[in-house]
């Protein structure tokens, strides 16, 4: 016969059989787990050791059998799901769920960022809360949750009033029962973050233009090769330029390929749109300039929004190309006044010999007036002051060029 005692001690679950004062029987699992009256007399849970026990009991006569069921691990997932449902409900960031289609099954409360209201986001897909553009993308990374995969990225979110906000998005596989039945996650609204970063992003490109050019204004010889490398360094970082340099007194294109652009003609600093055919959104308009003086003017074109703080960093990039440019002047001038006055020197020189010859001819008719007589010597000593004056006309002549000159130099 089956001893039934033996087979309920043997049982990996603990049975206790109890009246309302003592545990009359335990079997082996129960013993070694210590339980009392007090534990299992009208309770439905127990915890013991930081183990969390179901407790079954069934009421037969004056007697209750109790089967004691380790429950630790449901509980734990059962806590766990009611700390996700708290942060889940009342999280201050937008927290979703979708199904497998990418449709909203639920939302939180703060669903709001997006302008819509719980009813409306329920059963539509993402599509409602993204511009055209970033479809894909969403497609994309809601592809790889479905495959197991947990993606973050951002992507510019339309609200409920077509505004737009940068939403930051945590997402991850949903699974029940071993198979992925859709996503959730949590979307953030990093829109300020965003246009800030932005922001910075830009004017640190912008320093890195200026820098850039600071670094070539002493390396190249003249404002022409500076000017086409302004241009070049512009075009690495997709930016379209105009660039014009003022000589004579005009304006004049310093790099080809201006298309047409008639920005020079209001040379003042200034942001807007231009009247260029060509004109896709608004242009800087920067004149280089120096100790008040105007050198020529760049046109930054359709560069699109820009803030004070890049308008700034322009500002400088105009005055330090203006003091290249003033540079390279300031040498051209040494250059041409070096070069007059070694012509002049070699000019002098000659001169010099050309009125010591004739007044030494003079001096030596002096000298023998009693041999040829005095008219001899008279008409002679007029030839040679004739010769003299001549060359003093030519001196005349060289100092008129190095006047016009060097004032044609000033002025331009």
């Amino acid at each position: 016969m089956i001893n039934l005692q033996e087979v309920v001690d043997r049982l990996p679950l603990p049975v206790i059989i109890s009246d309302e004062k003592s545990i009359l029987y335990a079997n082996e699992e129960a013993k070694k787990i210590g339980f009392s009256p007090k534990d299992v007399v009208g309770r439905e849970k127990l915890v013991i050791d930081n183990k969390v026990y179901k407790l079954i009991s069934i009421k037969f006569s004056k007697y209750i059998l109790t089967v004691a069921v380790d429950y630790t691990e449901e509980q734990k997932n059962l806590d766990s799901l009611r700390v996700y449902e708290k942060f889940f409900k009342s999280g201050k960031d937008f927290f979703f769920i979708l199904d497998e289609k990418g449709r909203f099954v639920d939302v939180n409360q703060t669903y709001e960022v997006v302008g819509y209201n719980r009813e409306e986001l329920i059963g539509k897909t993402t599509r409602i809360i993204a511009f055209e553009d970033q479809i894909e993308m969403l497609r994309e990374n809601f592809k790889k949750v479905l495959k197991g995969e947990s993606v973050r990225f951002t992507f510019k979110a339309k609200t409920a009033k077509g505004e737009t906000k940068y939403i930051e998005v945590l997402e991850w596989p949903r699974v029940v029962g071993g198979k992925i039945i859709g996503g959730e996650g949590v979307a953030r609204d990093i829109t300020d973050r965003f246009i800030l970063q932005q922001q910075l992003e830009k004017t640190n490109q912008a320093l890195k233009i200026l820098t850039e050019v600071n670094q070539q204004i002493f390396k190249e010889k003249d404002e022409y090769a500076l000017l086409q490398k302004v241009w070049s360094i512009l075009k690495n970082y997709g930016i379209k330029s105009a660039i014009w340099i003022k000589k004579q007194g005009k304006l004049v294109e310093a790099v080809p390929n201006i298309l047409e652009c008639t920005a020079f003609e209001d040379p003042r600093f200034r942001y807007g749109i231009c009247k260029c055919k060509n004109s896709k959104s608004k242009s800087l308009i920067i004149p280089f300039t120096h100790a008040g003086k105007l050198l020529g003017v760049l046109a930054l074109c359709s560069v699109g929004e820009l803030d004070e703080n890049e308008m700034r960093v322009f500002l400088q990039l105009g005055e330090d190309i203006g003091l290249g440019i003033e540079h390279y002047n300031a040498e051209l001038d040494r250059k041409i006044m070096s070069d007059i006055i070694y012509e002049n020197l070699r000019h002098f020189e000659n001169l010099a010999d050309k009125l010591r010859n004739p007044l030494a001819i003079a001096l030596g008719y002096l000298e023998i007036k009693d041999e040829v007589g005095i008219e001899k010597v008279l008409d002679e000593i007029k030839n040679q002051l004739e010769r003299m004056m001549k060359t003093i006309e030519e001196l005349r002549s060289q100092e008129m060029t190095t006047f016009l000159i060097t004032k044609r130099e000033k002025s331009s």
